[in-house]
């Protein structure tokens, strides 16, 4: 049964957008990998202004969502909640885009044996934004399967949290000047807020199936 009947247009657009910030994350993998294999900065920059213009049409479909509730689609709590989880998803695109903008408008050099913590922790933020996605989509579809999937995004999380740390305990084993450490852990640190950012969304629709459920 969907969440709310008869508001396809609502659904529709709400799912639009998720399918462009998942197109804009797909481009931020790309460009990470990029990056990493050391490709030139050109072509990493392209990728990068594919992630903006996924980005910037996410934000258009986003505007028309809140534009169609403001307009009276949906009961005033149900809106309430359709505003707060899309802008939450918002934000996940926002953050794929920082980390490739850190790390061209810095020039940052990594470490060869930085690489593979790193896209390990890229590997996990795919997995995460791939249980984003279910998660969003069974909230309208079958809320009864939401819960298995916002849980492994609170496991998926916790996984990138340890990686997170053991990535900057060798940032500062390095034999490097502590700016060029502080610079790696900016790195870091951006990379891991996507996978925050999905915990928020994980958080609120657990929310909205247990307020539903009341």
């Amino acid at each position: 049964m969907s969440l709310w009947k008869k508001e396809e247009k609502v659904e529709s657009l709400v799912l639009k957008h998720l399918e462009k910030v998942i197109e804009s994350l797909g481009y931020f993998q790309d460009g990470l990998e990029a990056y990493l294999n050391g490709e030139d900065s050109v072509t990493v920059e392209s990728i990068a202004l594919s992630t903006h213009r996924a980005e910037s049409r996410a934000d258009d479909i986003r505007r028309e969502v809140e534009a169609t509730l403001i307009g009276g689609a949906l009961l005033a709590p149900s809106r309430k909640d359709i505003l707060e989880v899309i802008e939450m998803v918002d934000r996940l695109a926002n953050a794929g885009e920082a980390v490739l903008n850190y790390l061209l408008l810095q020039n940052v050099q990594i470490p060869t044996s930085l690489v593979p913590i790193l896209r390990q922790i890229a590997a996990k933020t795919a997995e995460i934004t791939v249980e984003v996605q279910t998660s969003l989509r069974l909230l309208f579809e079958n809320m009864a399967g939401v819960l298995p999937h916002t849980k492994a995004i609170e496991i998926k999380e916790s996984e990138v949290d340890h990686l997170e740390r053991e990535a900057i305990r060798q940032v500062f084993a390095m034999e490097l000047g502590l700016a060029e450490k502080l610079q790696l852990r900016g790195v870091i640190l951006a990379l891991v807020e996507i996978s925050d950012r999905a915990e928020d969304v994980s958080d609120r629709i657990d929310i909205m199936v247990a307020q539903r459920k009341l």
